[in-house]
């Protein structure tokens, strides 16, 4: 099996970095194409890293054409849920601004994942073998999506529970 060595990876985040022009994305797609890598495990390949940067690439152009083709619905297209909540409506109001401004800030895929395990109810197993994502790299975004809720920042999103507000 031909060998990377740890300057080749930080080259391959390198080149995520300026693929995706974002970090936990850069990191995602090198987690990705090392995921591919060891599957794949080329034995007779001239040059390991070119090998290694095109997987990168291919992941990178994976998820940006796994991006077009999603189609989000906006929150207001759930107006025909009946709502059996029984809070002020102006507590409602404030969730759902709250909920609206968080949810354009999550990239595709972190919607992707959060649409999939805590609205459908999917194992992260299950989100794995659906999206084709390593468990690994799921399992990274969502440990983001929980700090990013927890932690109010300085873009309001926070704590979930009391709409942003802690």
């Amino acid at each position: 099996m031909s060998t990377l060595s740890d300057d080749d990876f930080q080259r391959a985040y390198r080149y995520a970095s300026a693929l995706t022009g974002d970090r936990d994305s850069a990191f995602d797609v090198v987690h990705t194409a090392v995921t591919q890598w060891l599957q794949a495990a080329p034995k007779n390949v001239d040059n390991a890293l070119a090998y290694f940067l095109r997987i990168v690439r291919n992941c990178f152009l994976a998820d940006v054409r796994r991006a077009a083709l999603m189609r989000w619905s906006p929150i207001e297209d759930s107006e025909a849920v009946i709502a059996v909540d029984l809070r002020a409506m102006e507590d409602i109001h404030l969730e759902r601004a709250w909920l609206e401004r968080a949810w354009a800030e999550f990239s595709v895929a972190e919607r992707e994942v959060l649409f999939l395990w805590a609205v459908e109810g999917f194992t992260v197993d299950e989100i794995s073998a659906q999206t084709g994502a390593p468990r690994g790299t799921l399992l990274a975004r969502m440990h983001r999506l929980r700090k990013r809720f927890a932690d109010p920042g300085p873009s309001g999103t926070g704590n979930v529970a009391t709409g942003g507000q802690a």
